[in-house]
């Protein structure tokens, strides 16, 4: 029996001869990796640092639902209202104890950020940001099974076009909705869809939050934030000695005053 060279067999057992086989593979190969680029794209660099734009500086653009306390307590379960109003706006702020208070109050109350773009991740470092903390945005995963609740919760997102769609879930219930002191539980969702608009002068975030069990509905509402710079300046919480001491005092006054009415 003759020997044959490996291309010649592989030809011999297929039919097919080496140079069609060859073709066949490298179009596999390229087809692999086309498909591998439009599953995983490259994000657009939005690096930047930006700020809540209001008032003149909206230039015309007009945001979802700018009076956001008053949507959400139309949309607050009964319970809910109720510990709204029996929570001490001032003892019971998170943020003024320099501990964390969660990313549905930043933005859009802190009102500005660092975007930091990468391939496999957007992370998002708000202004007060050992309160506020980081929002990272996974991109084509899905979320972990069983995850621990956390302030900011866990985000995944993929690109829909030129918007980023972004999904939250695995909020703790130790936050508020926004300073006004509305509650959620663990069973809060976050969606966010950003996008760049007016040539990149601006960030839109359009921001849906449904809680089964502290809401009656979901509420929406958009911000714009406009660029303005490349870097954040250096925000630490409570810095000042005495702003921490009329924090305090205030924080304190109330049970002062119930202990001497005791007396």
């Amino acid at each position: 029996m003759r020997r044959l060279y490996r291309g010649s067999y592989i030809s011999a057992i297929t039919g097919i001869a080496l140079p069609a086989l060859l073709a066949l593979w490298a179009l596999s190969g390229s087809a692999r990796a086309q498909s591998q680029t439009t599953a995983r794209p490259t994000a657009p660099d939005w690096t930047g640092f930006y700020t809540l734009a209001t008032g003149r500086a909206l230039e015309g653009l007009q945001p979802l639902n700018p009076n956001l306390p008053e949507v959400i307590l139309a949309h607050l379960q009964p319970w809910a209202r109720a510990k709204m109003e029996a929570t001490d706006g001032v003892a019971e702020d998170t943020g003024q104890l320099c501990q964390p208070t969660g990313v549905f109050r930043n933005p859009p109350f802190a009102g500005n950020f660092l975007w930091l773009p990468g391939r496999d991740k957007v992370v998002i470092v708000y202004g007060a940001i050992n309160t506020a903390g980081i929002q990272r945005i996974y991109l084509n995963r899905k979320h972990p099974r069983n995850l621990l609740p956390t302030w900011n919760g866990h985000s995944i997102g993929h690109w829909e076009g030129d918007t980023l769609v972004v999904d939250t879930i695995g909020f703790n219930d130790k936050s508020w909705l926004q300073p006004t002191m509305e509650p959620h539980t663990e069973e809060a969702h976050l969606m966010q869809r950003i996008r760049q608009v007016r040539n990149g002068a601006f960030i839109e975030i359009h921001y849906t939050v449904e809680d089964r069990k502290a809401l009656t509905s979901a509420y929406s509402y958009s911000r714009y934030y406009r660029k303005a710079g490349m870097s954040m300046q250096e925000n630490v919480c409570n810095e000042g000695l005495e702003d921490w001491r009329e924090y305090k005092r205030k924080a304190l006054q109330p049970y002062l005053d119930r202990a001497r009415e005791v007396r």
